[in-house]
């Protein structure tokens, strides 16, 4: 299973200490860019091949609340491939450290050419990792 553990900081939080839905989403991009750079596509090496990626949709669970200083885990699920209009969805589940399913963000990404400004299928590579049933233990 591809997850990391983070601890909930000021700058995530409401006044009441509790963790903000534009936290949850912060954390689920920056989970996203850490296993696309682990597997070898950084932002450098996307920005050569003129390719990128986008987030069309996101639904945003909420089933209990994560408050200031908490750890928290999230992991990495992947969903679908599609690959006749170019959409992978991902699921992000954020657990406490009870590992009580805190909050569940479905999202849908798009990856695009630069160039041609269209929607493309993702990088070989990525749908590799992606529509494999051994997902989980390659990037763990």
């Amino acid at each position: 299973m591809y997850q990391r553990t983070y601890r909930v900081k000021g700058e995530d939080v409401n006044d009441f200490m509790i963790m903000q839905n534009s936290a949850y989403l912060k954390y689920a991009s920056q989970l996203l860019e850490t296993f696309l750079f682990e597997n070898g596509f950084t932002k450098k090496k996307l920005n050569s091949e003129k390719i990128g990626f986008d987030f069309k949709y996101d639904h945003l669970s909420n089933y209990k609340s994560l408050i200031f200083t908490n750890q928290f885990k999230i992991k990495l699920l992947f969903k679908s491939l599609e690959k006749n209009n170019h959409k992978m969805n991902v699921d992000f589940h954020f657990y406490n450290d009870n590992n009580e399913l805190v909050v569940k963000l479905e999202r849908t990404l798009f990856w695009f050419d630069y160039e041609t400004l269209k929607n493309i299928l993702p990088p070989l590579k990525i749908q590799s990792y992606f529509k494999t049933n051994d997902f989980f233990k390659r990037a763990s």
